[in-house]
């Protein structure tokens, strides 16, 4: 991660789709609103280490591309990044809940708590 690093704008907001496979295991699915990338994952860890790869690629170049957007379960905007870190909401998208984070651990606990209910 690249510490305070401004972000191009539009690159910020990400769909995040959750579910749970056969023994419980979470599987979902992430998509950049704006750069036009969607991923699986396996995990909360993977989902954010390709987010991070996606805020680390992105450049001023990259125009926000519109398209359909997910189903999605909840919505991450990122505000900032810095002191290696990510601050900004999550929007839980069934219920219109909103939360605003200040670490990607806090943004951790949250989705856990989320999906616990």
């Amino acid at each position: 991660m690249k510490p305070n690093r401004m972000m191009p704008a539009g690159t910020n907001l990400f769909q995040i789709t959750v579910g749970f496979g056969n023994g419980r295991q979470m599987k979902g699915c992430v998509k950049s609103v704006a750069l036009g990338r969607e991923a699986p994952f396996t995990s909360l860890s993977r989902m954010v280490l390709l987010i991070e790869e996606w805020l680390d690629t992105a450049d001023s170049a990259q125009m926000p591309k519109p398209g359909a957007t997910l189903s999605a379960d909840f919505e991450i905007e990122i505000l900032f990044r810095q002191n290696y870190s990510w601050q900004g909401k999550l929007r839980y998208l069934r219920t219109g809940q909103e939360a605003v984070f200040r670490s990607v651990l806090e943004l951790l606990i949250q989705l856990e708590t989320a999906l616990a209910q």
